[in-house]
């Protein structure tokens, strides 16, 4: 397993396409991935569940990855996390 803490960017937020933005990546991977805010813990392969994080900009969420594939996708969505700017 890894995790890691990560601030979200942007002016937005996890907006609708920020969620299913990190939705989509998240579900390219084996693993399985957990992303935990606001007091919530979600599948983020799971667009809906992304989104009820209201995870706006500055929020703290924690990612946990457990799989084969777990730092690659650690590290894919960590930065959709952090380049929040373009959405």
């Amino acid at each position: 397993m890894v995790e890691a803490l990560i601030q979200v960017g942007g002016r937005s937020g996890l907006n609708g396409h920020g969620s299913a933005r990190l939705a989509v990546t998240a579900a390219q991977f084996v693993s399985d991935i957990v992303c935990m805010a606001n007091g919530r813990s979600v599948n983020a392969k799971d667009v809906m569940s992304v989104m009820s994080l209201r995870a706006k900009p500055g929020t703290l969420v924690r990612i946990l990855a457990t799989g084969p594939d777990e730092v690659v996708a650690l590290e894919a969505l960590s930065a959709i996390l952090r380049a929040q700017e373009s959405s």
